[in-house]
């Protein structure tokens, strides 16, 4: 099975080709907000170094956050744009899972997966060694992380590049497929996951901001005010 990965929700912007569970290559960028030029030019570019042509391609998966919303809205338009071209499935793969697939088989522990979400906080979420979701992904307040992690399963490995930042005792796993998400973690999950299990519905894992006003009645309303 060949899959194209593609995962926009950070600031990086990667995407990625596996075969039967095998990355095979990889290309990003950090441009600030250069996802939208940048990452269908990648695209072309990762399968002519592959030498695949993109009707060889059986499944695309992509990122689904949470993360950039605006990254995110990129990565799934142009996933569901080639998957609709090529009559392809398009799986929707979370950003904080596929970080977790990064981390090398031989370390013992559940994976705790963390990104800058900004605004003072974290997303985290908590995943098993075999990919299973421990705790779904979540907004953390940045003086709450350690509470987080304080109720992690023992052993666990720490992911992600914020996590470095918080305490140095922490001592997260760093490694180019974990600081951050990288559409090679979301090429292999998308390789083993059923498509109906993975809608590519973003992952907000925080309350919208909007909330709707409590307005006193319209005088113009018809019916008899209560």
């Amino acid at each position: 099975m060949r899959v194209l990965g593609i995962e926009t929700s950070s600031r990086r912007g990667t995407v990625a080709l596996v075969e039967d569970g095998h990355a095979v290559a990889a290309l990003g960028h950090e441009v600030p907000n250069g996802h939208a030029e940048r990452v269908l030019g990648l695209v072309d570019q990762v399968l002519r170094e592959a030498g695949w042509a993109k009707t060889s391609l059986d499944r695309i998966a992509v990122g689904v956050g949470p993360g950039s919303f605006t990254g995110i809205r990129v990565g799934v338009a142009l996933a569901q744009g080639l998957a609709l071209g090529l009559d392809r499935p398009v799986l929707g793969i979370g950003s904080l899972h596929a970080m977790s697939r990064g981390v090398p088989d031989e370390l013992l522990g559940t994976r705790c997966a963390m990104v800058d979400a900004h605004r003072n906080e974290l997303f985290c979420a908590e995943y098993t060694a075999s990919g299973e979701e421990v705790r779904p992904p979540l907004a953390v307040r940045r003086d709450g992380a350690r509470a987080w992690l304080a109720e992690a399963h023992e052993p666990r490995v720490v992911i992600g590049e914020i996590a470095a930042s918080l305490e140095d005792d922490l001592g997260p796993f760093r490694s180019d497929l974990t600081d951050l998400p990288h559409a090679a973690g979301v090429a292999l999950l998308g390789s083993v996951l059923a498509p109906e299990r993975a809608p590519t519905d973003a992952i907000y894992a925080r309350p919208a901001d909007a909330i709707r006003p409590t307005l006193p009645r319209s005088p113009l309303s018809s019916g008899t005010p209560t």
